[in-house]
């Protein structure tokens, strides 16, 4: 089967992730080629002897061949070629002038053009000789077609039914062949010639012009040699860039230091002049000294005397002289402007005037830099403009070096290869050799032997055609019948885990009873016990899929109705309670629920009401009374609106409860191919655990049903082959079972109201035969389990 989708095999509980499969079905096909052997074979034979009906009426066929040496072999047959002579300057000469395009040669030898002239030969002697025949007689090829054995050999053969009208042709070929590879070359020759003739004119004036146009370059820019005269220029502006770049640093830093100077002192560079100035001149000095010695002595005398005393007066007339002078002196130096200002700038330590020098000082060289940076500005600027033309002007003169060089180099190689040419026309000698004469296989008498390959090959045609014809019929029936004939197929189809292959029974009720203990193994079915070792099987495949992520809850699915999804549960319901987990079998089928009804149970109170909330769990989940650990939940009431209510956060939450209470959780659903209600509680559990019903389900409705479940990132756990072992004889009766149709509940239900209380009719064994089984014995005794058949016919 074709694999096309790429799942997810079991990583961690509730994840199913597995490869894609690559390559070829050769599984399928092997399975398919026997399940249709009768079919195949019979078209293969029945097309084998029409081919060797059809060989033994024909006329003999006779062919013959001959062979050309079209390259020459060794290093002297090479040297002496005349192409070699005007080519490889005395020495061998290469391989690659001799090398044929061996395809393209073959069609030109098979084309009209070199064919009509042997056609019309072999015609003037047998007039009922068509071109048609000739075609179809002649056999055109290279000896050795990989790169081992491969050869410089053409081998012509010819067949036909008339000895001598194949010696004709085989003749006519030999002879055509070997001159058409004298014209050829002639031809080509010739041709070569007149195409550097002329090439010739047109080239010598290009070749003129760029001359010219190089020397108008040189004059125009005076250059010599662009490439250093480049280097020259970019040497400049890298030199110009890197003082700029200097000396915008030094500015950088002469203003870093001019502004913390002038942070520390508190003066503008004219301040701190003026302040220099103050500090330096004596006579300044001098009065600013006599006016601290008359404050002095006002502050001496007020101690004394009042202000209004004549000696406080007189001391105080002499400051405002003073100060007056003092006053005039620093107009005079200061100017009107600053001379305001004289006051703060008077007195200056040693330290500020140390400062101050260097504000100054820093100041000036400020300016100085900034010229210096103006100037390598417009120096870098004409530099660079000298650079952005250079490299036109230098690609130009390049260019049309390049183009002069070309130019001058293919004139030179078309002047010498017209003399080349001219030499090789002159040569008469045949290129191609014929190593094998044409000649058919004749006997000693020389009578011709006709070809016995001619019948085999029509008869292996025949068996292949046979082959072909019978494998596209079964699988153009395989197709049409649209299902999975085996597990193999189901495991090819479905990319996760193959867990359980559970087969089919001849009996109606192969295992007796869904009861974990049975007295005595004649209580079952012969055909009981394979089936319960596929469900043992079966569940320890689930159980050891992931040990260190056991599965929890599965939703138990199918892609239709009918494929044995229902008894499925059960069955593994059985075996893990058997085992001694504690398991909850839940009807999640609210659209059509029959989980009660095979089991016989109540259903008034179920997983509707539950999600109404108009009970409790206890109070509606159902003890099974022959299996101790198996709870069982029915559906209850159908309700409106089914798909709302699995999709509800009551039944997120309800599933959660579940989990913390029961090891293993097992939803029955409806099938994927016709509700969405399994994909919420797919979303919610584990994951989803598919039974695929053999010789039943549909292949397509599977494949679209693993679509939409990759789309919805939905995980697999696995997949179930149920029904997949055929028993050894099934009965007409078995037929019209697997299409019992929704009538049958009725009748199930009729018959169960007729039987004994104590007789289940959905377990087909009376319970009170297990009553007295002892509990040392119970886990040696058979587990009975539920035939699919009995449910997926129900639910059909």
């Amino acid at each position: 089967m074709d694999q096309d989708l790429d799942m997810q095999a079991l990583d961690e509980p509730g994840e199913a992730s597995a490869p894609k499969k690559g390559g070829l079905p050769i599984g399928g096909l092997i399975r398919m080629v026997k399940r249709k052997i009768l079919i195949i074979g019979g078209m293969t034979g029945a097309l084998s002897i029409a081919a060797w009906l059809s060989t033994a009426s024909d006329l003999p066929t006779y062919r013959g061949n001959f062979q050309l040496l079209v390259e020459p072999v060794t290093s002297e047959a090479r040297i002496a070629e005349p192409t070699a002579l005007t080519r490889s300057a005395g020495g061998v000469p290469s391989r690659d002038i001799f090398s044929l395009d061996y395809p393209t040669q073959l069609q030109i030898l098979r084309s009209p053009k070199v064919l009509e002239e042997v056609y019309e030969k072999v015609q003037a002697k047998y007039p009922a000789f068509t071109y048609s025949q000739l075609i179809q007689g002649l056999e055109l090829g290279r000896i050795g077609n990989t790169r081992t054995t491969e050869t410089k050999i053409l081998q012509v053969g010819y067949s036909g039914s008339d000895a001598e009208l194949v010696q004709m042709v085989l003749n006519e070929l030999a002879s055509k062949y070997l001159r058409y590879s004298l014209e050829d070359r002639k031809s080509r020759i010739s041709e070569g010639v007149k195409f550097i003739e002329d090439q010739l004119p047109s080239l010598q004036r290009r070749v003129a012009e760029l001359e010219k146009q190089l020397q108008e370059l040189q004059q125009s820019y005076e250059l010599i040699d662009p490439s250093s005269q480049g280097g020259q220029i970019f040497s400049q502006l890298q030199t110009v860039t890197e003082q700029q770049v200097a000396t915008q640093q030094q500015i950088q830093e002469q203003r870093v230091l001019y502004n913390t100077l002038q942070r520390q002192l508190g003066l503008s560079p004219n301040e701190a002049i003026a302040a220099s100035a103050l500090s330096q001149d004596p006579r300044y000095q001098q009065l600013l000294s006599s006016i601290n010695e008359i404050d002095s002595q006002i502050a001496l005398e007020s101690s004394r005397f009042t202000d209004e005393s004549p000696i406080i007066q007189r001391l105080r007339q002499r400051q405002a002289n003073l100060t007056t002078v003092l006053g005039q002196q620093a107009n005079r130096i200061l100017g009107p402007q600053l001379a305001r200002k004289a006051d703060s700038l008077t007195y200056q330590d040693s330290l500020r005037l140390g400062l101050i020098q260097q504000l100054i000082t820093t100041a000036n060289e400020m300016q100085v830099l900034q010229m210096r940076d103006q100037f390598l500005a417009r120096r870098q600027a004409e530099v660079s403009r000298q650079v952005q033309q250079f490299p036109a002007i230098a690609r130009r003169y390049a260019e049309i070096q390049r183009e002069l060089g070309v130019a001058t180099r293919t004139l030179d190689q078309l002047l010498g290869q017209r003399e080349t040419l001219r030499v090789e026309a002159a040569q008469t000698q045949v290129p191609w050799e014929l190593i094998s004469e044409p000649m058919l296989p004749r006997d000693p008498s020389g009578a011709a032997i006709p070809d016995p390959n001619s019948s085999r090959k029509k008869l292996m045609m025949g068996m292949v055609a046979g082959l072909a014809l019978g494998l596209g019929t079964a699988v153009l029936i395989e197709k049409r019948q649209n299902i999975f004939f085996g597990a193999e197929d189901v495991k090819d189809a479905v990319p996760v885990p193959l867990l359980g292959v559970l087969p089919a029974c001849a009996t109606a009720d192969p295992c007796g009873s869904l009861l974990s203990i049975a007295p005595s193994s004649g209580e079952l079915s012969e055909d009981a016990f394979p089936f319960l070792d596929a469900v043992n099987n079966f569940y320890a495949s689930l159980r050891f899929l992931n040990p260190n992520n056991l599965v929890r809850s599965l939703v138990v699915c199918s892609p239709a109705a009918g494929d044995g999804k229902t008894t499925t549960a059960l069955h593994l319901a059985q075996t893990a309670a058997a085992a001694g987990q504690r398991v909850l079998l839940v009807d999640a089928n609210l659209r059509s629920p029959k989980l009660h009804s095979i089991l016989n149970l109540p259903n008034e109170c179920g997983l509707s009401e539950l999600l109404a909330q108009k009970v409790y769990p206890e109070d509606a989940i159902q003890e099974c009374p022959s299996l101790e650990h198996l709870c069982i939940l029915t559906a209850g009431q159908t309700p409106p609106g089914t798909t709302k209510m699995l999709a509800s956060p009551q039944m997120k939450d309800l599933m959660a409860a579940f989990d913390a209470q029961f090891d293993l959780i097992l939803y029955d659903t409806p099938n994927l191919g016709s509700t969405v209600d399994a994909n919420f509680l797919a979303a919610q559990a584990d994951g989803i655990l598919l039974v695929l019903a053999v010789r039943q389900t549909a292949y397509s409705k599977t494949k679209e049903v693993l679509k939409k479940l990759e789309e919805f990132h939905l995980p697999i756990i696995g997949t179930v082959a149920n029904r997949a072992i055929a028993p050894a004889a099934v009965s007409e009766e078995d037929d019209e079972y697997d299409e019992y149709d929704e009538d049958s509940e009725g009748i199930w239900a009729a018959a169960a109201a007729e039987l004994e209380p104590d007789y289940n009719p959905a377990y087909n064994v009376d319970v009170d035969d297990f009553e007295d089984v002892e509990d040392d014995d119970a886990d040696e005794a058979p587990q009975p389990v539920l035939d699919p058949l009995f449910v997926d016919d129900i639910a059909s």
